[in-house]
């Protein structure tokens, strides 16, 4: 083997993500749990309970979480695709095709690749408190790059803009410290970048976005609000707001997001 070839080869082996890990629950119609930055399926531990009396729920850890390696990165970013793929081959995998896919904050954007790369894998798609769009490098980049100097530091303030109260802080930073720095770095990086380059009309199954907060009473504000995230060429999209709920609904409002997310899923058999 020439020495071309055999580095070729050394990069080639670099670039293969391990299987990612996840727990599997219960019997049913399968749901597909995506976590966000800094998380681990754990954060979905009471919904995938309860929805596990009817359900096959797969709950998965992102490269880089819950001790598993980290993600394949491409100059400096986390590729979302190779994610994605492995995602979509996951799915297949367990027999679950085709499911329902819920993403919370980063792992929404994850799933629609899921989508993409497969879409007779999938059957709906929920966002939780979730974008489609590339989110502006200049609010990214600083966390990043304080990351390296004292992580602890840098996520008690960007994950803290988006919890409800202390102890939810500290809940997410405790879980997000055990995330090597380096994947959180790529991930954040990565969401500078269109996640799906523009092709947000051909997800053609239903998209339903959770939205914390209260709505936006202009309307023109919020059209402008939805395409910043990404949902202006969405085929068949849906928003619903949770008024007194922040970043992670599921923890928030527990009882209201299982009936919307049950709702949601009766309405995919129509």
């Amino acid at each position: 083997m020439s020495c071309r070839a055999l580095l070729l080869s050394l990069v080639m082996v670099g670039l293969q993500a391990a299987p990612p890990t996840f727990q599997k629950l219960g019997k049913g119609p399968g749901i597909l749990f995506i976590h966000g930055l800094g998380g681990n399926r754990s954060v979905w531990s009471g919904v995938a309970e309860e929805l596990a009396r009817d359900h096959t729920v797969l709950s998965v850890d992102l490269p880089g979480s819950g001790g598993s390696p980290g993600p394949v990165v491409l100059e400096g970013r986390a590729d979302f695709g190779a994610v994605a793929r492995d995602l979509a081959a996951l799915v297949r995998k367990e027999g679950l095709a085709p499911c329902l896919v819920v993403g919370h904050s980063m792992g929404g954007p994850i799933g629609a690749r899921a989508v993409l790369e497969d879409p007779t894998a999938f059957r709906g798609l929920v966002l939780v408190d979730s974008f489609l769009g590339p989110i502006p490098e200049a609010y990214l980049e600083p966390t990043a790059v304080a990351l390296g100097a004292n992580a602890e530091q840098a996520l008690r303030m960007f994950l803290g803009l988006m919890t409800a109260g202390q102890a939810q802080t500290s809940q997410v930073v405790t879980e997000a410290l055990k995330v090597p720095v380096p994947s959180l770095q790529a991930y954040l990086r990565a969401m500078s970048l269109d996640p799906l380059a523009a092709r947000q009309a051909q997800l053609r199954l239903p998209v339903l976005q959770l939205a914390a907060g209260a709505r936006e009473p202009d309307p023109d504000k919020e059209a402008l609000r939805l395409a910043q995230f990404g949902f202006k060429h969405l085929p068949s999209f849906r928003l619903i707001h949770f008024p007194g709920a922040r970043h992670w609904i599921m923890w928030d409002a527990p009882d209201a997001f299982l009936m919307v997310l049950r709702a949601f899923e009766a309405g995919l058999g129509r």
